[in-house]
């Protein structure tokens, strides 16, 4: 009997069916079956394909180890990072995460390679010349959100920051010494994102403002769907690109307090589509085959085409509340949103960390 030899495989068969694999943890599997496995693999560049996301849980004790939940296996895995260990966390789409301590040192961290990347002092910022905050509150609340344009193994990779009470924002990009700071605006910023060479940032006064990777302020566009809701609701705004296109996700929650302390629980959400060359918005009822994912990270999308496992027509949220609005009671505020019936499915049962700064996020696994 003939028995065949695996591992000899043709490289171009090796990459066609690692391009099909869509956990990082199968990739992994693959690539440790042998040696001229995973050299074929990683010479026909399917080391940067994309994954689907985990969920990077909070942080429970002191110790270094960080579990990150795979909602679409239904699996944990703990993996060891001494780096984020007392440190602030936000994710991204490109496999990265922004690291801040309270030291008020930052960093881009790969939590799979291990790969660590030095940033500016952010404290240091020419717009916070009077900053009077300890470590600690720095790293806990007073900066909002970090996101990337791309992954730092590109040289088109900006670093996008939300800070000082949502009211101040600046970038950097990689090597470089200090931040620049953008201009003011009138309300806070809900949230930014990096597009077509760009920033946009949404605000509280219903505005895109835009501005170039140069830092010149570009324009503004009104955005102003309805908000007649009661004083117990409260609304945050996303914004995220699908399929070249940048959206708008209001998420809608209710302050279900039994206490004096608020207790936020996310009801719904509304969609907008933005048409940046006509300065015009439409409500979207329907995401078709596509998903969104919004939370204390860069909001992304994925095609459920290409990726089955994924529900379309959904958003998965996280709760990016937690630092601030403590709910203790309930636990965390995150699962999904089936648009076309409104009703919201829990993702994971996780108890509120005792770390206030320690949220549970959004991160595509990179292994590059």
């Amino acid at each position: 009997m003939v028995t065949a030899d695996w591992s000899k495989l043709p490289v171009d068969l090796l990459g066609l069916i690692a391009s099909r694999l869509h956990f990082a943890e199968d990739w992994v599997r693959f690539g440790g079956v042998c040696k001229s496995w995973r050299t074929g693999i990683l010479q026909n560049g399917n080391s940067s394909c994309s994954f689907l996301p985990w969920l990077m849980l909070p942080q429970r004790t002191h110790e270094s180890s960080r579990t990150f939940y795979s909602p679409f296996k239904c699996k944990s895995y703990d993996i060891c990072l001494s780096r984020v260990l007392d440190k602030r966390c936000w994710g991204s789409s490109h496999g990265w995460l922004v690291t801040l301590g309270a030291n008020f040192d930052m960093h881009l961290l790969n939590p799979l390679s291990g790969v660590q990347i030095s940033l500016p002092p952010l404290n240091k910022c020419p717009n916070l010349n009077t900053l009077i905050c300890t470590g600690k509150s720095f790293r806990d609340s007073f900066v909002s959100k970090v996101i990337l344009s791309a992954s730092p193994c590109s040289s088109d990779c900006v670093i996008f920051a939300i800070y000082s009470d949502n009211w101040k924002m600046a970038f950097a990009k990689l090597g470089d010494v200090a931040w620049t700071p953008l201009s003011s605006i009138r309300g806070h910023v809900d949230d930014a994102i990096c597009h077509d060479g760009k920033f946009y940032a949404i605000d509280t006064f219903g505005e895109v403002l835009i501005w170039d990777f140069a830092g010149s302020f570009l324009k503004k566009i009104a955005f102003t769907p309805s908000r007649d809701m009661d004083n117990l609701v409260y609304v945050t705004t996303y914004l995220v690109e699908l399929e070249g296109q940048i959206y708008a996700v209001m998420r809608i929650l209710f302050d279900t307090r039994i206490t004096d302390t608020p207790c936020l629980s996310t009801w719904s959400f509304k969609i907008f589509k933005l048409d940046v060359y006509n300065e015009k918005w439409e409500e979207v009822k329907s995401l078709g085959d596509w998903s969104i994912f919004v939370g204390s990270n860069l909001s992304f999308s994925i095609s459920c085409c290409a990726y089955p496992e994924c529900e379309s027509n959904c958003i998965y949220f996280t709760d990016d509340f937690s630092g601030v609005y403590y709910n203790a009671v309930h636990g965390y505020d995150m699962g999904t949103y089936n648009i076309q019936n409104g009703g919201i499915q829990p993702l994971i049962q996780e108890n509120v960390s005792a770390f206030a700064f320690s949220q549970p996020l959004w991160i595509i696994p990179s292994l590059s």
